[in-house]
């Protein structure tokens, strides 16, 4: 049969406040530690997944950024390739400006000497037919014979070049 012995009874109730003792002051504080761990750990899961996002929403304003970016210096560059035209435009139009302004004023200079040298042609020839004139008539004309003789030389040879010319 079975005996019960003291030791026995007193062994198991030695276990039973052992045990009692140890889930009072081991595994119960081991166990809140281990349930504040895991709920720090699964905080900082939340606020890795929480930083990820912002993440990934950052880099997605950071690439719209630098598509907007390309955008504008695409387009900063065609202004500026339309300003170097306008500017090109303007700058050949000035010049072929002043190229007609120094034609037109070397045509009026070429003309105004022409009409110089032919003036000056015209009253040497009057000076040199006054002389033979003087010299055939054997006489000495007045001044004002020689200016009248002179206007109507050059009205003649006026009358001449101008039908020459036509």
């Amino acid at each position: 049969m079975l005996r019960l012995d003291m030791n026995v009874v007193f062994n198991m109730l030695n276990l039973i406040v052992l045990y009692l003792l140890l889930r009072h002051f081991l595994i119960k504080p081991v166990m809140e530690v281990m349930n504040k761990r895991q709920a720090m750990i699964e905080n900082s899961i939340s606020n890795a997944k929480n930083s990820e996002g912002q993440a990934a929403e950052m880099k997605k304003q950071y690439e719209d950024k630098l598509a907007e970016s390309s955008k504008e210096g695409l387009k900063i560059i065609e202004e500026a390739k339309n300003q170097a035209k306008v500017q090109y435009d303007r700058i050949l139009e000035n010049a072929e400006e002043e190229a007609g302004r120094v034609i037109s004023e070397a045509q009026r200079k070429a003309e105004a000497d022409q009409e110089k040298a032919l003036n000056e042609a015209k009253a040497q020839i009057a000076g040199l037919v006054i002389a033979a004139a003087a010299k055939v008539v054997n006489q000495e004309a007045s001044a004002m014979a020689n200016k009248a003789l002179y206007d109507s030389f050059i009205a003649e040879a006026g009358d001449s070049h101008d039908a020459g010319s036509n």
